[in-house]
């Protein structure tokens, strides 16, 4: 018996049974939630109040015993709400792509549709996949754009803070020593971060850079380092490592970052690389929201991914049904000021 259209009517494609197959999806982390690991904190609102900590530490004055003793003062923090955007996409699956579909031997027929939603839905999952690796860059550069170049949180405006200039690195310099470059490395970059992130003695903080590939080889390449990178390198290999790899010089681990294969699209510009500061806590979190279109799900914490499948409306027949993905991400930088620009 041919498949139809009627067996989206079953139980194994409702928005429940959908939500929970997608659900068991196994998540690999893109190189970004790997590298400045932003911390998942789902809601179950549409909004969220975030705000900059000014946290600070201080001498005590020393007291008389019984003397009245010092009170701190209350941590200022600059409040803001944010609304969590919504990043959607479907795929349409046509009556006549069934027509020719038999069951394989042991698979019901319910299982032989699922598995074809379920190649659609491993596409919809891509795409907003990549889309979360170019949120996560934004919030990283503390700006998040959307696709048509429009911002979706520009972390420096809503806080106030100024964004920090470029920082020239000089590796054009082919006569400075290694201990220069390190100087350089530890005076305007890691020291700066260090201290004014207030964190410096966190056991988990450290300081790490994502880097072009223009920055990355003339890193690298320069005289004052390829010794030292080349046994580097040689582990490395013996590891089973290649490109895409990152080298720890002077406090900070570079991290050579493989973007989008047009260079373009989610890159790191050639020149230049991003410092940051990891172990800062609540600094980089992934806002997770709601799916509060749905009655199924509304008001509840939001989940990574939400799966539904669209029926076509009006025909007596329905000549199509369309797979979708929605997820409710909003990637969150807290401290735009601690993550510099450094150039070759």
């Amino acid at each position: 018996m041919p498949i139809t259209m009627a067996v989206f009517n079953g139980d194994a494609f409702t928005e429940a049974a959908m939500i929970r197959a997608i659900s068991k999806r196994p998540y690999v982390p893109m190189m970004l939630d790997q590298v400045i690991q932003f911390e998942p904190t789902p809601v179950n609102t549409d909004s969220v109040v975030l705000g900059m900590s000014s946290s600070t530490i201080s001498l005590i004055r020393a007291t008389l015993r019984g003397a009245p003793i010092e009170v701190g003062g209350i941590d200022t923090e600059n409040m803001r709400t944010f609304r969590i955007p919504r990043i959607a996409k479907g795929r349409k699956l046509y009556a006549h792509e069934l027509a020719n579909l038999a069951p394989m031997e042991g698979m019901s027929v319910d299982a032989t549709v699922a598995a074809r939603v379920a190649r659609l839905q491993e596409k919809n999952v891509e795409d907003l996949e990549l889309t979360e690796e170019f949120h996560r860059l934004g919030a990283l550069s503390g700006i998040v754009l959307d696709t048509d170049g429009s911002q979706l949180a520009n972390y420096y405006t809503e806080f106030g803070i100024t964004q920090p200039a470029d920082i020239d690195l000089t590796l054009d310099n082919a006569n400075m020593t290694i201990g220069e470059l390190v100087e350089k490395i530890g005076t305007q970059v890691v020291m700066p971060i260090a201290r004014a992130s207030g964190n410096g003695n966190n056991p988990r903080f450290r300081i790490r850079a994502l880097c072009g590939d223009g920055f990355w080889f003339r890193l690298i390449g320069h005289p004052a380092v390829a010794a030292t990178y080349q046994n580097y390198a040689a582990a490395a290999t013996l590891r089973g490592e290649r490109l895409w790899t990152s080298y720890e010089l002077g406090g900070v681990e570079w991290f050579h970052y493989r973007g989008t294969d047009d260079g373009s699209t989610i890159a790191i510009p050639s020149n230049k690389a991003k410092v940051f500061p990891v172990g800062v806590p609540g600094m980089f979190q992934h806002i997770i929201g709601p799916n509060n279109e749905s009655l199924v799900t509304m008001n509840q914490d939001g989940r990574r991914y939400y799966a539904d499948l669209v029926r076509e409306v009006g025909r007596e027949l329905p000549r199509w049904v369309q797979p979708e993905i929605y997820a409710y991400p909003l990637f969150f930088n807290g401290r735009p000021d601690l993550v510099l620009t450094v150039t070759i």
